[in-house]
């Protein structure tokens, strides 16, 4: 009997960070659903005077013919009774500028629509300015699954605009870019004398951060972290007695996956929570931060070697100037 090719390997599988069953370890469970990339999507709806929003990445297409959809919500959300009874919604798809919106309505702030741009829809459901798509939707079919209701929707109307997609996946926010082993598009292929520096420099600082931030990776790991934990450590380190809703928006991680790094920290023994619900790091938590910073510091001396000092000097005014920036508007 021969070996199926598909079973005959040179090397070894590699081993897993870390594996069980999902039924007992459900922080595993979404940590390897974080394994698999997904754009961000906020859903909308009103009825009868009331609306509601989530933010969601758990959007699917479904059919063509007819245009069908799909997404899910918690039996535990505030504005679970709303969809299920509400009969239309809208989809959002969220542009790469819109970190903050996503953050805004995932957060627990009771009015999630003050101070936000939107629009009724044709068909009566908000959409929210900057996105690149929405799909105003009628319930076609609502399935009930474990802890969650599966909303299946009908387009009506849909529309898209330019721009480029927000992504998330484990657990960070990202942006597209093409892959190093893809061919480019040939209407995108070389540079383009045109493009000014200005129309370039914000990707490129995307581009940067999150290569760098994925090479840094495996030093997170030789100490046994992830990024959402090395977040939260930095976080804590510098801001002692901060509340989960406040060291969710201050790491950039979604709500879940900040309760998940607090109880892997707490478990680990390196937070604990005070009678006030503030958040603390043990002296095992700051020990291991600070190694963190200490390998990142030696990482950043790897990473601009041979960098003239002009150049770095002239990068640093630049991106000064836009975190000046920026930070006045929020």
């Amino acid at each position: 009997m021969t070996s199926s090719p598909a079973l005959t390997t040179k090397t070894p599988f590699a081993q897993p960070l870390e594996e069980g069953d999902p039924a007992i370890d459900g922080r595993l469970f979404r940590k390897c659903l974080g394994q698999y990339g997904t754009g961000v999507a906020i859903i909308t709806m009103e009825t009868e005077g009331q609306r509601a929003a989530v933010t969601v990445n758990s959007f699917a297409s479904v059919s063509l013919d007819p245009p069908l959809i799909l997404w899910s919500i918690a039996h535990t959300s505030r504005s679970y009774a709303l969809f299920k009874s509400g009969g239309r919604f809208a989809v959002n798809i969220l542009s790469a500028s819109q970190i903050d919106i996503s953050k805004h309505f995932s957060s627990k702030i009771e009015d999630k629509f003050a101070d936000v741009a939107w629009a009724t829809g044709e068909f009566g459901s908000p959409l929210l300015d900057g996105c690149l798509a929405h799909f105003e939707c009628e319930t076609y079919a609502q399935v009930e699954s474990g802890d969650h209701m599966i909303l299946i929707g009908l387009v009506r109307r849909a529309s898209r605009f330019e721009g480029e997609p927000l992504l998330f996946a484990k657990g960070q926010y990202s942006v597209a870019d093409s892959h190093p082993d893809a061919s480019p598009a040939p209407e995108t292929a070389g540079s383009n004398p045109e493009t000014s520096s200005a129309e370039t420099i914000i990707s490129q600082i995307f581009d940067a951060h999150h290569l760098i931030s994925a090479t840094f990776d495996e030093h997170r790991r030789a100490e046994g972290v992830d990024i959402a934990l090395a977040r939260v450590l930095a976080c804590l380190y510098d801001n002692a007695g901060m509340k989960e809703d406040a060291l969710a928006r201050a790491t950039y991680l979604g709500q879940r996956d900040t309760e998940d790094a607090i109880s892997a920290l707490a478990e680990r023994a390196m937070l604990v929570t005070s009678a006030n619900e503030g958040l603390t790091l043990t002296e095992t938590g700051r020990q291991l931060r600070e190694a963190i910073r200490n390998r990142w510091q030696d990482f950043q001396n790897q990473e601009v070697e041979g960098i003239p000092e002009a150049d770095l000097r002239a990068t640093f005014r630049t991106l000064a100037k836009l975190i000046a920036r920026n930070r006045t508007k929020n």
